[in-house]
């Protein structure tokens, strides 16, 4: 069987209003390999107009890492609110 590890392209650039600052985007796209994901990027850099702009590839998150934050996300939530009494 083969594994699919999708990456998402992360674009960034500087806050032009917030010396030191930085903007973040994720590219509403999934790519079948980190090689897809850096020729759309060096297109969408391209296209920036001389914007100074770096990106990176990542890889999309095992399902088990959602999970895992789901549940923590609910023992916190049950850890805190307090009991209905129903």
């Amino acid at each position: 069987m083969i594994e699919l590890v999708p990456f998402m392209l992360m674009l960034v650039w500087p806050a032009p209003d917030q010396p030191g600052g930085f903007e973040i985007e994720r590219v509403a796209s999934l790519f079948a390999s980190e090689a897809d994901c850096d020729r759309a990027a060096a297109q969408l850099v391209a296209d920036a107009s001389g914007r100074a702009m770096a990106h990176r590839c990542l890889p999309v998150p095992k399902t088990g890492e959602y999970d895992r934050l789901f549940a923590q996300i609910d023992a916190d939530r049950s850890a805190t609110s307090p009991e209905r009494g129903e």
